[in-house]
């Protein structure tokens, strides 16, 4: 959990365009199969460390610092196209929704923002019920009119996308620390106390579910099956029509991320600083690769037959998605704790060096 902190607000901001001097690049051969050269586009400083996953929407890259900052960059220039100042961390992934832009703040904010100009469009403020009650250590999901988040207490909460009122609170007992899933008409949630639960979003109540032996990630969904992944070590998928289990796989290690499916495999993080390849179709391992940087925390991340991975050293580390051999490498002045962001042949991501990077 990223602790809360103070915000002073700045009056300026700096846009270093090709700044090489913070950082070391290493290259190494790119698989002919990509178009993705590996080449610096720009850096944006974001004066504090960046420790949130990027969005990406309407050509600007959004992306989240730990005094509570959101930043809307123009993914063509890496120009600010404007600033939000909260006061409190931004954690998890920024949602998306028509032209809104929502996040959450560790100490529990919910806010909406005009996508275009960084306007509030409304802003939901926890209850005071106490700071491990309110705390949020993950960000949003958005489907059928409501934006759902999960709180310290335990509670998986729905506000209404329209003006953040509360509609519903689903209760587990235990804290919630990983973002809720809305898909298929469905809010998916993995517990701390190691259960997988399907909700429904109209009602907030359990409409079937499953479990592990350790806390469970955000579940993803692709193709009519849900995958999610858990501390234990297991990695699973369930088909959501009829609720039928397809494969269930132990990697060895504690998954610290949730599942990305990519082509026809799936991609983890784990504890001990590995990547792993499982196949989607049987939940087969298919390789390993240790990026030797402790904890993977952002989840890997596929797009042009390469593997995106960030390492507990500030190191990216590309692979090869058939294989696991390693393509490229981009080290960072500091940690990356966020998911980047793959969009029109750049990828995009944030380092808790404070800055924001856009590679091609």
């Amino acid at each position: 959990m990223k602790r809360m902190t103070s915000v002073f607000f700045i009056t300026t901001f700096s846009i270093t365009v090709f700044s090489m001097a913070a950082l070391w690049i290493l290259f190494f051969h790119i698989s002919p199969a990509s178009a993705w050269s590996g080449k610096l586009g720009w850096t944006y400083d974001a004066r504090f460390p960046i420790g949130s996953s990027i969005a990406v929407a309407d050509g600007l890259v959004i992306a989240g610092d730990d005094a509570g900052n959101l930043h809307a960059v123009h993914a063509a220039s890496g120009q600010a196209a404007w600033i939000y100042r909260g006061s409190n961390s931004v954690v998890g992934r920024p949602t998306i929704l028509d032209k809104t832009v929502i996040f959450a703040q560790a100490d529990g904010t919910i806010t909406a923002l005009s996508l275009p100009d960084g306007a509030v469009v409304w802003k939901y403020a926890p209850p005071s019920e106490g700071y491990a009650a309110d705390t949020v250590v993950d960000g949003t999901t958005a489907g059928d009119g409501k934006v759902f988040f999960v709180k310290g207490d335990g509670k998986m909460v729905a506000l209404s996308a329209e003006n953040g009122t509360i509609l519903w609170a689903y209760g587990t007992g235990q804290e919630l620390r990983s973002a809720p899933h809305f898909s298929e008409g469905v809010v998916f949630l993995g517990e701390q106390r190691g259960v997988f639960s399907a909700v429904n979003p109209k009602t907030g109540k359990r409409d079937w579910g499953g479990g592990a032996g350790g806390a469970i990630n955000t579940p993803v969904t692709d193709g009519g099956h849900v995958y999610f992944s858990s501390w234990d070590g297991s990695v699973q998928s369930v088909r959501i029509k009829g609720v039928i289990p397809q494969w269930k796989t132990d990697v060895g290690d504690p998954v610290t991320t949730p599942p990305f499916v990519g082509g026809d495999k799936i991609f983890v993080g784990t504890a001990t600083g590995k990547v792993t390849a499982l196949s989607k179709a049987d939940g087969a391992v298919l390789w390993n690769f240790d990026t030797q940087g402790g904890t993977v925390l952002g989840t890997p991340i596929g797009a042009e037959d390469l593997v995106f991975a960030g390492g507990g050293q500030g190191t990216l580390f590309v692979l090869d998605a058939a294989d696991g051999a390693v393509r490229f490498t981009f080290s960072t002045g500091g940690e990356i704790t966020g998911t980047p962001a793959f969009s029109g042949g750049v990828l995009f991501l944030g380092s808790t060096d404070g800055n924001l990077y856009a590679i091609r």
